[in-house]
């Protein structure tokens, strides 16, 4: 019988952090990072081209004009952000990038990297990275975005809380992926996680199993494009969905879509630890989130203080940071009906090891899995089961 740490998984993930103990500290590992992407290397990063003109492409153009770092060019298949024009640069499509020099460093300024990385790796060009990259190597110059901020610090000060996640998962599934996730993490290359991407989003291959009465709760459930799946994998067959959604504007499209759905409620608030009201980024998109410097206020409350008691099956949780404090709202809930969990793991660093640990404490009888569902920073999700429900 094959013993658990020589699995392929297993292995995989000791490497991973193998490789962090023994380079040693941040500092190092930005060495090591530069050394192996010695094109984005600050001394040398003289010019760039950048696929990607949403915000975080905006951002990084306006921060290379600061810089004084040469915008080669700015593409993004969008027609909608085509012809805009950003520091002076009309945005193009990605084909017509195919003028420049194939040794202009490329940054892809998207968190779903994989599949832009590899195109423009297919036409040839030699240097290309995901921003990721540049805000590793010199976050003073690029500024972290939130889910890249103390990525690799949080690697060097919680190794031990990483090797527990080798003990804590229930296959060596969740392992590969782990070590994929560290690995792009230390490498700054999508291209790593290509063998384990699933991509459904909360549909894991063989792991979650529903009834025909799920009771559904979605934390951040945007415009409902995630209930639609829900209720397409369930066949339409289920009891209620529950859905929160801070953002006014969001939720009005939200409570629009399912007007004519009487199992769908629809709920203004984010799900934090108790209610209360918060300060909020109302940016109207995916990356709305609860922060201390936002200029609008929004309702938050607890999920044990919405059910009162009431039966759920389901849970699922991509609250932009918010996780941890919605688990703790929840945590009578979770206790008492053990509901199937899908909670996002990526918007903060340490949240890949803090959710599972949160979860455990609130269930220790919880099997944890990790899959990772788009090619980039995003969309890792720690799945939690009770072992009757698997």
């Amino acid at each position: 019988m094959i013993k658990k740490n020589d699995l392929p998984g297993a292995r995989e993930l000791k490497e991973r952090l193998d490789t962090v103990k023994s380079v040693g500290s941040v500092a190092d590992l930005k060495e090591r990072l530069a050394e192996l992407w010695p094109a984005f290397a600050s001394e040398n990063l003289q010019e760039i081209a950048i696929v990607g003109a949403a915000d975080e492409g905006v951002r990084l153009a306006a921060l290379c004009a600061r810089h004084k770092i040469a915008l080669r060019g700015i593409a993004d298949d969008n027609p909608v952000r085509q012809g805009q024009s950003v520091e002076g640069r009309k945005v193009t499509a990605v084909d017509e990038l195919d003028r420049l020099d194939r040794g202009t460093p490329v940054i892809v300024a998207s968190h779903r990297a994989l599949l832009p990385v590899r195109r423009l790796r297919n036409m040839r060009f030699t240097n290309v990275a995901p921003f990721l990259l540049l805000q590793e190597l010199d976050p003073v110059r690029f500024p972290p975005h939130m889910f890249h901020n103390g990525l690799l610090e949080d690697l060097v000060q919680n190794l031990p809380h990483y090797r527990e996640l080798n003990e804590i998962v229930a296959d060596d599934r969740s392992r590969s992926v782990l070590a994929a996730v560290i690995d792009y993490r230390l490498n700054a290359d999508p291209e790593v996680l290509d063998s384990i991407v699933e991509w459904d989003l909360y549909d894991p291959n063989n792991l979650l199993i529903y009834g025909t009465d799920e009771v559904y709760v979605d934390g951040g459930a945007y415009d409902g494009d995630s209930i639609r799946l829900f209720i397409k994998r369930v066949r339409n067959q289920f009891t209620k969905v529950i859905a929160f959604e801070p953002d006014p504007a969001t939720f009005d499209r939200l409570k629009a879509n399912f007007a004519g759905e009487p199992r769908v409620h629809t709920v203004k608030a984010g799900l934090h630890q108790a209610k209360a009201t918060l300060s909020f980024d109302n940016a109207g998109t995916r990356g709305s989130i609860l922060t201390s410097t936002g200029a609008a206020t929004v309702s938050v409350v607890g999920l044990d203080e919405v059910l009162n008691g009431e039966r759920v099956t389901f849970v699922k949780l991509n609250i932009e940071g918010a996780e941890i404090d919605a688990l703790e709202g929840a945590a009578a809930s979770i206790r008492r009906w053990a509901p199937k969990l899908a909670v996002a793991a990526y918007h903060i660093p340490n949240h890949i090891w803090r959710v599972p640990v949160e979860i455990r404490s609130l269930r220790p009888d919880y099997e944890i899995y990790f899959r990772q569902h788009d090619g980039g920073i995003i969309e890792t999700v720690t799945y939690a089961l009770s072992p009757r429900a698997t």
